[in-house]
């Protein structure tokens, strides 16, 4: 197996910029989310505040660098930003950009590209767009010279198979194969380098794709948080009732956390080429969705640990071997590895300790440790 790394997402929106200011009011960032959030059902523990480091603005140099060596005190080797590319602007990019102005703290990164319009769906406004996704051929040139000057920089993450970036929805780009290699293309133009892409899978009509090399795709990544049936009839029906309660406000919707181990393990077998394995800590995005939400119950020291270790043996057949993390700070969709306030158990400390025995086992196994 080749040597494991672990990426955590890491959303950027936890400072106030202008379209946000804009569309939800003054100063709005994702902590407003957070704090309004309210208990919706018995046994619900909302809301949810961060601990050691805070209410924090990402504005903040002393944040960053804070998170950066927290990360990498509980084994998280680099951080997938979520990278806002949209109709030839970007948006949420300050703390990347000042987080490579700043000392190095031994933590890579990555991009995520989160290539869909920004709308206000998650909140009931559905016809609300913020920010249109658009795609075209000066929309991509551009792009790739973008993207080149952060492959340049010797902090971003590499593999033996180029540089990873991935794509959020693959799906939603036009004639993706033709699309993702006249990327690759133009980006190895700029910065010599060899792109490694890679494409959320999920269970949902419009994030299921069964071959990476059709797409035009090195690799696949399993988003494991929605519920997957392989049965067509079954999933159409389960989405279908999924969407007249989010319409109606009859939820939130609950479901075992552990849920997420077999929805991984489904969408891997049904993906032709390398899934990569994420492992959810936690979720409960009611504080931003409301009754429109969903609630992992379940979510425990325990059902974590296990979590990890099944994601960890299915990435001991992958070279390069990524395990990714949702999330590293997604306060308002509750999964996140940042300490919380007065928590019970440390979701940081359970998966440090886990990666650790993952790599004794490893080291055990070599025949060269002999």
């Amino acid at each position: 197996m080749s040597t494991l790394k672990t990426v955590a997402y890491y959303l950027g929106q936890f400072h106030p910029v202008e379209e946000n200011n804009r569309f939800w009011g003054e100063g709005f960032s994702e902590w407003h989310n957070v704090a309004r959030a309210r208990p919706l059902f018995p046994g619900h523990q909302q809301p949810r505040l961060p601990g050691r480091l805070g209410f924090y603005d990402l504005r903040c140099d002393d944040t960053l660098i804070e998170q950066q060596l927290l990360a990498r005190q509980i084994g998280v080797d680099a951080f997938c930003y979520w990278h806002y590319w949209m109709s030839g602007q970007r948006l949420l990019h300050r703390p990347l950009d000042r987080m490579l102005e700043l000392p190095d703290q031994g933590l890579k990164f990555m991009l995520g590209w989160a290539n869909e319009s920004w709308t206000g769906a998650w909140h009931g406004l559905t016809d609300q767009v913020i920010v249109e996704q658009t795609y075209g051929r000066d929309e991509l040139e551009a792009h790739a010279k973008l993207l080149a000057s952060y492959l340049r920089n010797d902090r971003y993450l590499d593999t033996p198979r180029g540089k990873p970036f991935l794509i959020y929805k693959p799906l939603k780009v036009p004639d993706p194969r033709a699309y993702f290699g006249e990327l690759r293309d133009r980006v190895r133009g700029e910065a010599g380098v060899d792109l490694y892409l890679i494409g959320t899978w999920g269970p949902g009509r419009s994030e299921r794709f069964s071959s990476c090399s059709e797409l035009g795709l090195d690799a696949a990544v399993v988003n494991n948080v929605g519920k997957y049936y392989r049965d067509k009839r079954r999933q159409a029906v389960y989405a279908a009732l999924s969407a007249v309660k989010r319409k109606l406000y009859l939820g939130p919707e609950i479901r075992p956390y552990l849920d997420t181990l077999e929805t991984l393990e489904r969408g891997a077998q049904d993906i032709a080429g390398t899934a990569h394995a994420t492992v959810v800590a936690g979720w409960d995005n009611t504080p931003r969705s409301g009754r429109r939400g969903l609630v992992l119950r379940g979510y425990t020291r325990q059902s974590f640990a296990r979590a990890i270790r099944n994601a960890v043996q299915m990435e001991q057949n992958n070279a390069p071997a990524l395990l990714f993390v949702k999330s590293w700070n997604e306060w308002a969709e509750g999964n996140t590895l940042e300490p919380s306030f007065k928590e019970t158990w440390s979701a940081g400390e359970v998966l440090a300790a886990e990666l650790m025995g993952a790599s004794c086992t490893v080291e055990s196994q070599d025949p060269h440790n002999d």
